[in-house]
């Protein structure tokens, strides 16, 4: 690790336990939020042991099209990360996984970083919810 990252991480490491703190009560807020709303699902993770450093929900059918509407809609959704088996740094190993691909297709992740306030999570799950009720109604 070159020494400017080794030395920016020790001064955020001071700061660790707020950013934990924050990013738990995040994940909290958005799971509680998106509960019942549609067929969408937040990507569980042991909240209680991990530190989450993104909010993935599971969108199974229609996940480009609420992707795309979320981002007209200034929202700054994202998809990570491909399966690894379709990597081309594994493509010598790859072979079929059906079920990965296709829940590869339906993750999208949403806005989430510790400077987010209550009103920043509200706003994205208006428009969330906003949106799914519309692809409800197709």
């Amino acid at each position: 690790m070159p020494s400017l990252n080794a030395a920016i991480g020790l001064a955020q490491l001071a700061h660790f336990g707020r950013a934990e703190t924050k990013r738990k009560a995040l994940w909290r807020r958005y799971a509680a939020a998106l509960k019942g709303l549609g067929d969408l699902t937040v990507v569980d993770v042991d909240i209680d042991r991990t530190v989450p450093h993104l909010c993935a929900v599971r969108v199974p059918d229609g996940r480009d099209q609420v992707f795309r509407a979320l981002r007209e809609h200034g929202i700054g959704v994202g998809t990570h990360y491909p399966p690894n088996h379709l990597q081309p740094a594994f493509a010598r190993w790859q072979r079929p996984l059906p079920v990965t691909e296709q829940v590869g297709r339906q993750i999208m992740t949403l806005p989430f970083h510790q400077h987010m306030t209550d009103p920043d999570v509200d706003h994205v799950v208006h428009e969330l919810r906003s949106v799914i009720r519309i692809q409800v109604r197709r």
